[in-house]
Order: C-alpha cells, then structure tokens, then sequence
C-alpha cells in the first residue's frame, strides 16, 4: 500500500511537470505504471515482472492500433515501458 501511494505521488508530481508532453503519451506511461504494477504482484523479480507487464501491453495496444487504425507508434511502446520501469525502481526501493 506504500508503494501504491509513492506512486501515485510520483505520477502527479510528473504530470504537473509534464505539460508539453503529448497527451496520449502521458496516458500510455499511466497504462505503463498500472500493468508495470500488476506485473510486478506476479513475478518474484519485481523490477523484470513490471517493464514485462508493461511492455505486454504497449506492444499489445500497437498492434491493435496498427490492425484497426493502420498506426504503429514506437514511442508509444517506449512511453509505455517508461512507466513500468518507474514503478519497478519505486517498488525497489521501497520493498523490504
């Protein structure tokens, strides 16, 4: 619960700093921390079970964006993945 709280802090503090990002890009490193954070509850290794949960399913949302609107967006996986390796840092360092 600890965890869920810094990171909730964490993400607000980012998305009042993070006004020139593109909206969709702050709701995919959101998407990012949530499955980041799933992933991270169903691993042993917290850190590679949230930037694998994460990258499921950035790559997962490309290409179903890729199959139904014809756009693949690298740096949509990227910021995706950005958030699965902040909340997997966080829950480093926070676990005991």
């Amino acid at each position: 619960m600890k965890t869920l709280i810094l990171s909730i802090a964490l993400l607000l503090s980012i998305s009042v700093t993070a006004q020139t990002i593109q909206k969709d890009k702050q709701k995919h490193f959101v998407a990012g921390v949530v499955s980041g954070y799933v992933g991270s509850k169903l691993t042993k290794n917290k850190f590679l079970g949230a930037l694998i949960g994460s990258l499921i399913v950035g790559v997962g949302k490309e290409v179903y964006d890729e199959i139904k609107y014809k756009g693949y967006d690298n740096k949509d996986i990227l910021a995706t993945a950005l958030g699965g390796v902040t909340i997997g840092i966080t829950i480093k360092i926070f676990d005991k």
